[in-house]
Order: C-alpha cells, then sequence, then structure tokens
C-alpha cells in the first residue's frame, strides 16, 4: 500500500491511497481505513473503536479450496507475468481527451428504475430472477455507455458482437467458506455477463441485461464457485483489444463514505484507476442514504453523448411511474 496526501492551498486536503489486489480485495482495504479511520477519531479513547469494529481476521488455514484454484491461479498468473517483465512504469498513459464524471441515482430513481423494470419484465414475459439496486443501476449504465459506441459505419455489422459485463461480488459468512466479515484477504467471486450488442442497445436493452445479469446472480449464489476455475483465462479473452467489455469496480456496499477521521465524511470518494482500465466504479451516495454514485471517464464527444441518453431512459422511466 502506497498513501498520498495533498494539501491545498487555502483549507482541505485529499488523501490517495493504492492497493495491490494481491493483498486484499475491497472489503480489506475498507475494513483496514474504516479501522485506521476511528482510531484518528477516538484520539486515544479505544473502547468506542473496541464496540464497533473487529481486529482483521488472517486465518489462512480456514480457507476451503475443493477444486485446487491456488495451483491454477498461481499458473495462470505467472505465464502472464513471465510475457511482461518489461517496466511499463507507475502511471499508464491516459488520454488528454477525457473526461472524468459522477452519475448520481437517487434512491427515488433507483425505485423507480427497479419498479421499471420489474413491470416491463412481466410484460414481456421475461422472467426476472433477481432485482436490486445494483442490478437496475448497472444495467442503466451499461446499456447507455454501449448506445454512447454506436458507429454510424460499422454498427450494423457488430449488431451480433458479445458485450461482456464483469465484476465481483464478496463470498465471506457462505456457508461453504465459513469466513468472518473481517476476513483480510480475497474472497470473491466473480461474473462474466454476456449478451449481443443489438439486444443491448434496443428498445428493451435495460430489461435485457436485468435479466441477464440477474440470472448470472442468481446461478452463482447457489454455486459461487462455477467457473472459477477458468476466470482468468476467461478474462483475458474478453478483455483482448476489440472486445466489448465493462469491467465494474466497487460496491455501494463498501460504504466508502462512511469512513470518518474525525473530520467528518469526506467531501468525495472516487477511483483513480477507472481513466486508465476502462471500468467504471459504484460505491454509497455522499448525500442521500439509498442512492448511489456511478464514476467513469469518457472522451467528451463520448461523454455528452453518454449524458443525452441516460437523461432521455431517466425522463421516460419518470414518465412512466
Amino acid at each position: 500500500m502506497a498513501i498520498q496526501v495533498t494539501l491545498f492551498p487555502n483549507s482541505g486536503f485529499s488523501m490517495c491511497l493504492t492497493f495491490n489486489h494481491l493483498a486484499g480485495d475491497g472489503k480489506s482495504l475498507h475494513h483496514f481505513i474504516k479501522f485506521w479511520a476511528s482510531l484518528c477519531k477516538a484520539r486515544g479513547v479505544l473502547t468506542s473503536v473496541e464496540t464497533s469494529f473487529s481486529l482483521p481476521s488472517h486465518q489462512r488455514d480456514k480457507v476451503k479450496d475443493p477444486k485446487g484454484l491456488k495451483f491454477i491461479y498461481f499458473r495462470e498468473l505467472g505465464h502472464a507475468v513471465s510475457k511482461k517483465m518489461e517496466f511499463v512504469g507507475l502511471v499508464r498513459d491516459v488520454s488528454t481527451n477525457s473526461v472524468r464524471f459522477t452519475v448520481l441515482l437517487s434512491l427515488e430513481q433507483v425505485r423507480k428504475l427497479k419498479k421499471w423494470v420489474s413491470l416491463k419484465s412481466a410484460s414481456n414475459d421475461s422472467g426476472l430472477l433477481h432485482i436490486s439496486t445494483f442490478v437496475v443501476a448497472c444495467s442503466l449504465i451499461w446499456v447507455c455507455k454501449n448506445r454512447s459506441e454506436e458507429k454510424k459505419a460499422s454498427f450494423s455489422e457488430e449488431c451480433d458482437e458479445l458485450c461482456h459485463l464483469v465484476f465481483l461480488a464478496d463470498c465471506r459468512e457462505r456457508p461453504e467458506f465459513s469466513l468472518p466479515s473481517t476476513y483480510f484477504g480475497n474472497c470473491l467471486t466473480s461474473y462474466n455477463v454476456a449478451i449481443k450488442r443489438s439486444e443491448l442497445v434496443g428498445e428493451d436493452g435495460i430489461v435485457a441485461a436485468a435479466n441477464a445479469i440477474g440470472k448470472e446472480i442468481t446461478n452463482l449464489k447457489s454455486d459461487p464457485l462455477r467457473k472459477a476455475e477458468t476466470f482468468i483465462s476467461d478474462y483475458k479473452e474478453v478483455s483482448k483489444p476489440g472486445k466489448s467489455v465493462l469491467v465494474i469496480a466497487g460496491s455501494p456496499k463498501l460504504g466508502v463514505y462512511k469512513t470518518d477521521f474525525g473530520w467528518g465524511k469526506p467531501k468525495k470518494c472516487a477511483a483513480a484507476h477507472i481513466e486508465s482500465s476502462g471500468s467504471i466504479s459504484l460505491s454509497d451516495c455522499r448525500d442521500e442514504n439509498g442512492g448511489i454514485e456511478v464514476g467513469m471517464a469518457l472522451e467528451r464527444t463520448q461523454m455528452n453523448k453518454f449524458t443525452n441518453i441516460l437523461e432521455k431512459e431517466i425522463h421516460n422511466i419518470d414518465k412512466s411511474d
């Protein structure tokens, strides 16, 4: 881990952290940050910290590996590292025309979106398997982003191209693993949702996306290690140049705005790597309980197109309520 603090000229400061995923996942990182913040806020009075936070668990011996994933991943990662021994620098190149922005979805908008997806799914006899804030937010952003990427000349030729949505989910406290919520390390399962571009950008694209995401979540809830053996190789395949893949980083459940060093909640939390990785980030909302913040980075022209499409979709959903 590395930490950089930047002091602003008049008042305030920013704190930037970088963290190697080999050491732990997002839940591990944010448990550490919140514990550290609570110690600062307590100013030596540790009783309040002891009642609200538990120390991290490092009991690796409790991790069960019935499929031998440890050696599969070591082999896959070792092969990848051996092909990339040349040092490429600490910072990846980012387009000077790239614009960072945040999409705010209020609790009321999320509620309307859930209701709209449920009604549309029922009328289409789609049989939605799982609906949540995460599902509908990802569906909305995924569809709008792909619509903003349509190419006038070649889009018709790519209508059968598969678009992929990749995200991770925490597996702590599941009966298969029996790990405490404070386990420090990686305890994740991966989701890879695929849908034809023509279906994704079509009139019922949001419902189709929600059904595809919901189905994948339901399948992995029943078997969290499903497809685990091929996770790395599958991701390498879908992330090849020319492939359409959107990676979701973070989760509203991490509660980034609940971090308090003694100065109140942060003014803004953001994932710094989304510009270079092409992913989007999800977090809880600073000013509204139950809302969601989506961090994005797009070329300026595409950002304008994306926001117009998004506003139109939200307006249509508002009208239907």
